[in-house]
């Protein structure tokens, strides 16, 4: 399998105690954990919850209990589509596979529009461990100050910079890497995920992206 290895994982997050050990799930990480720390770090995504009418409609096809994850996701431009996460078994099982298509049709018959997302597109490396990494630092504290801080260095200096440089300029902070994927998490930073995260990668402001 081809994701980080926990020395990569804790050379970008040098005092994250659980950094390395999420990073390293990579593709054995569970299904609704790796769709949800995906959905983290997408720049286009404004607020992530659950999805009771896809359930309900789930629920009705016999879909219940078969892994799927099921999600209500509002876009930046204010518009809510369903997103559903299938295992790549039900794609092999001609009639789960049906099933999951009716489902598809009846939410978006209701008014909505729903995205199926393969497993496979959901466990591709390096984005998965990058934003499995970045979950991880969700519990990170950042203090108001360091916040302003770090967002007025970034703003003086054209909106970005490496993780590395945007860590020094948070030295008084714990966990200073962290604390700026924190600030991912919060989707008032991104981050590039291209190739694995490390000291190197681009850290931007979200509003200049």
């Amino acid at each position: 399998m081809n994701y980080v290895s926990p020395v990569t994982a804790s050379s970008a997050l040098e005092t994250s105690s659980r950094a390395a050990v999420v990073a390293s799930l990579g593709r054995e990480a569970p299904l609704h954990y790796a769709f949800d720390a995906l959905l983290g770090v997408q720049s286009g995504v404004r607020s992530v919850s659950a999805d009771p009418r896809c359930e309900t409609f789930a629920h009705t096809l016999g879909l219940a209990q078969v892994g799927l994850v099921l999600r209500s996701v509002r876009l930046s431009g204010g518009r809510t589509v369903s997103l559903v996460a299938v295992p790549s078994a039900c794609w092999r099982a001609p009639v789960l596979h049906a099933r999951i298509l009716d489902l598809k049709w009846a939410v978006e018959f209701s008014g909505r529009r729903l995205v199926l997302v393969p497993e496979s597109v959901i466990r591709a490396e390096p984005r998965l461990t990058n934003a499995l990494l970045v979950s991880a630092c969700d519990g990170v504290h950042v203090t108001p100050r360091e916040r302003l801080m770090l967002l007025s260095h970034l703003a003086e200096v054209g909106g970005s910079a490496s993780l590395e440089v945007c860590a020094e300029w948070l030295t008084g902070s714990t966990d200073p890497a962290g604390a700026v994927l924190r600030l991912v998490t919060e989707r008032v930073l991104t981050i590039a995920l291209a190739r694995p995260i490390d000291l190197q990668s681009e850290v931007s402001l979200a509003a200049w992206r």
